[in-house]
């Protein structure tokens, strides 16, 4: 079944919002009659019935609904965006995919981006929230420094990862059933005077392995050791 996001559907919004009425209509041309799903991005998955379909709107009636279970934990990745917007588009995409809870941006010293269009970065978590159907809408963080986001994050596990040795693999240090935080650097990683910062906000420092990774595959990696963890 196609589905389509709507996240004011239980406030009795039955009509579908602007891009998702214009993908519906003019790319997947449904008709009235046709029956599509709905996901309001915070577990509720909806079968619908379309009611109506024009060029201005298309309306819909529910059919069936469900409520889906949360999981048990919850997955923060705070990362560098890279200088690249495709790159940090494509770590949203796929992170999301994942089921990644929440994504932050962090603005550190060797940062190469200062700016973000966390707009465009929304239009990937739906897209990914539809193609998972994991049914829960990763949250998009707008860019903050580094020290700023050290000291307002709450979690049960907080990691940073950097390029060091003899550092404990993050796959195992890592809790299943545990709310967790992974800071992702950028390119020329954190410098020490960072990462002694977060180690004082209560960090723990990690490796993702021997081999050095781009910004985005290091937060992939960080994404799914926590996936794998706790099996999911």
């Amino acid at each position: 079944m196609i589905y389509f996001y709507q996240p004011d559907i239980a406030k009795g919004i039955h009509e579908l919002p602007e891009d998702e009425h214009q993908h519906c209509t003019r790319v997947l041309r449904k008709t009235s009659g046709d029956e599509v799903g709905i996901f309001d991005g915070v577990g509720g998955m909806y079968k619908v019935l379309l009611t109506e379909v024009s060029k201005k709107q298309t309306k819909f009636e529910i059919v069936e609904s469900r409520q889906l279970v949360r999981k048990s934990f919850y997955n923060h990745i705070a990362i560098a965006p890279t200088k690249n917007m495709d790159r940090i588009e494509w770590f949203v995409e796929k992170a999301c995919e994942l089921g990644v809870d929440e994504i932050s941006f962090l603005l550190t010293k060797n940062s190469e981006r200062d700016k973000l269009r966390i707009d465009r970065l929304e239009k990937k978590a739906v897209s990914a929230l539809k193609q998972s159907k994991s049914g829960y809408l990763t949250k998009i963080n707008e860019l903050v420094k580094l020290d700023q986001f050290l000291s307002q994050t709450p979690s049960d596990l907080k990691f940073i990862a950097v390029v060091e040795e003899n550092l404990p693999y993050y796959a195992e240090v890592l809790q299943q059933d545990r709310n967790v935080l992974t800071l992702i650097g950028p390119e020329g990683d954190f410098t020490q005077e960072e990462s002694k910062s977060a180690v004082a906000s209560g960090f723990r420092k990690i490796s993702l392995g021997k081999s050095v990774l781009r910004t985005e595959t290091a937060g992939l990696m960080a994404s799914h050791f926590v996936n794998t963890i706790n099996r999911y």
